[in-house]
């Protein structure tokens, strides 16, 4: 039986992204855990399609975390300042799947509509 050896090689960014052009600042190793963002990515702004927002009764909120946990699009923070659980608008897509998991029964789903700042409207129908 012949012995197979396996040969190093050294994985390089252009072999990572592909045909994107990464700068070198930016260039992550391969495998490598990320810093999280320290900003917001405007690119992912919800659109004009969300039905429901969740609203939070501070009263009953219990700081469990379990929205924050929950929520697929990191929508909710917690405010150290105020001790209050805070929900980002901006990125919400209405999925109530924290809604549905508040064990506290704190998150309710409100209309869209109910709100000044809520989807946009039409100034005349089609």
């Amino acid at each position: 039986m012949k012995k197979v050896t396996a040969t190093k090689r050294t994985v390089m960014p252009e072999d990572m992204y592909g045909t994107i052009n990464v700068p070198e600042d930016r260039a992550v190793p391969f495998g490598a855990i990320t810093p999280a963002p320290v900003r917001q990515q405007e690119l992912f702004i919800t659109s004009n399609w969300r039905i429901v927002r969740p609203v939070i009764d501070h009263e009953k909120c219990t700081r469990c975390f379990t929205c924050y946990i929950a929520c697929p699009d990191a929508c909710w923070s917690f405010n150290e300042k105020e001790e209050k659980m805070e929900w980002n608008w901006k990125f919400c897509k209405g999925c109530q799947i924290c809604i549905n998991e508040c064990p506290a029964d704190a998150l309710k789903a409100v209309p869209e509509l109910d709100f000044e700042d809520g989807v946009v409207r039409l100034e005349k129908p089609f």
